[in-house]
């Protein structure tokens, strides 16, 4: 990754609707290599792909919440962690009576995974802790952390490493 690949990177994540001719234009460069570039970075993997943020709160999601899982471990245990993250995403986007799930993270620490979770009411989410998450056996229990603001409102773009950028390129 070299100069070119970072700041067509932080220009896209300022503005994901930027033509190859814009990006071109403003990082004077030839389309061709700008194209060719982020085509590269899209089969490298880092760029995995271009989406529009909104906000969620404007969807009817009045809140957010953090729920922290601890997981039963042993003989007992017939999903592991990533077992139960994936089920449990693969359960919220497709049924209609579950909250939306951002996203699962496998932690250290006294919990094993943390949901990010978007939610319409309280019913909805006591329902999801008591009628959901407790039928999965490995749950051994949750932890549930409401969130009063976000900061940003909108996700921060993530910055390429400087110490990624190959010199003399």
């Amino acid at each position: 990754m070299d100069e070119l690949d970072v700041k067509i990177i932080k220009a896209l994540q300022e503005n994901a609707r930027l033509k190859a001719s814009e990006l071109a234009r403003i990082l004077k460069r030839p389309r061709s290599t700008i194209l060719q570039r982020m085509e590269k970075l899209k089969d490298e993997g880092v760029i995995l792909g271009y989406s529009a943020v909104v906000n969620p709160w404007k969807l009817g999601y009045n809140y957010l919440a953090y729920i922290m899982l601890r997981i039963r471990r042993g003989i007992y245990a017939r999903l592991d962690q990533v077992q139960i993250a994936k089920k449990i995403l693969e359960d919220t986007s497709t049924r209609k009576d579950l909250p939306y799930v951002e996203e699962a993270s496998i932690v250290t620490g006294t919990y094993d995974i943390m949901l990010k979770v978007w939610i319409h009411d309280w019913a909805e989410l006591s329902k999801f802790l008591l009628n959901y998450l407790s039928k999965i056996e490995e749950v051994a229990s949750t932890e549930t952390f409401m969130v009063l603001q976000k900061l940003p409102e909108k996700p921060k773009p993530i910055p390429p490493r400087g110490d990624i950028i190959e010199q003399g390129k």
